[in-house]
């Protein structure tokens, strides 16, 4: 019984919170084709093509002919968003300690790709050192292909520095900003409110049980689309109801981390609008009309 009352009572205060506020029209600009975008990720530990989040991986994703590529991003000590997947600097780099506890020049003179490897047992980048990019940069190296920009930072900082690197740059138009820190994505949404944001994990979670009683008409969805994991919870999220209910709201629906070729035929069949995959490869060469730019040679089929 205090179960039931406890559900209710949940279910009552994310009601309220959804409707609170609802998302402004957004400057975002995707490319129109057919079958799903294909999204690049940012992938540091082998699992891709490429180093993810370094000048290697981004040149290679846009000679391939993705649709859009994923980074992520973490504060320097001295103010600059730089682009890393973990918070350390022992798992990718030479160097070590904690990445917004070094300024940028203390970055710029590591190897972000010292420790990547495909086989564990070579590191092609030892002798071929990436340095650590600027999110000013990455923009330079991607010419005008969407970015979905992860905020890793856990400091309401970040936010403020995205906020003027956009503004400056005239880049919002061009980007999707998530985070699964809650406060850091809503500081980000009141400086930037028109550009797009991905939903937090709360806000996917909370859509995804009002689907489940047709109720997804009573939201009022702060944010312009969804990235959402292939499992929450151990549930599997990204069903027929999910997208029903997010392409009712206008929200443009993504799935990560897909890789396997049983699984991305799955999500092409279901009808997402982007699939996030280390193997940008594969996916390309699955969809009738697409081609590579580019001879890129494959890695062993994936599982």
């Amino acid at each position: 019984m205090w179960m039931l009352f406890i559900f209710c009572v949940l279910l009552l205060v994310l009601f309220f919170y959804a409707r609170s506020g609802v998302a402004p029209e957004s400057a975002l600009k995707l490319p129109s084709r057919k079958g799903p975008m294909v999204i690049a990720h940012g992938n540091d530990c082998g699992n891709g093509l490429f180093p993810g989040n370094t000048q290697e991986y981004l040149q290679n994703m846009v000679a391939l002919g993705v649709d859009a590529i994923e980074i992520d991003l973490w504060l320097s000590a001295d103010g600059h968003l730089v682009l890393r997947h973990d918070p350390d600097l022992e798992d990718s780099t030479d160097g070590s300690g904690f990445i917004e506890d070094r300024t940028l020049t203390d970055l710029r003179n590591l190897n972000a790709a010292y420790h990547w490897s495909r086989d564990d047992e070579t590191y092609p980048y030892r002798q071929k050192p990436l340095r650590i990019l600027t999110l000013e940069e990455a923009f330079e190296l991607v010419g005008s292909i969407p970015l979905i920009l992860d905020i890793k930072s856990e400091q309401l900082r970040a936010a403020h520095v995205l906020s003027d690197v956009l503004e400056s740059s005239g880049k919002k138009s061009q980007v999707i900003v998530s985070s699964f820190n809650h406060r850091v994505i809503q500081e980000f949404r009141r400086l930037s409110p028109d550009t797009a944001t991905g939903s937090t994990s709360w806000e996917a979670g909370l859509l995804f049980f009002a689907q489940l009683l047709r109720a997804e008409s009573l939201l009022a969805p702060r944010y312009q689309t969804m990235q959402l994991s292939m499992f929450f919870w151990g549930l599997d999220v990204v069903t027929k109801g999910t997208l029903r209910a997010a392409h009712k709201l206008n929200l443009h629906v993504s799935v990560w981390t897909v890789n396997g070729r049983a699984d991305l035929q799955r999500y092409i069949d279901l009808g997402v609008d982007g699939i996030v995959t280390d193997r940008p490869d594969l996916l390309i060469a699955m969809l009738p009309g697409r081609e590579t730019k580019t001879e890129t040679k494959l890695l062993e089929q994936a599982s």
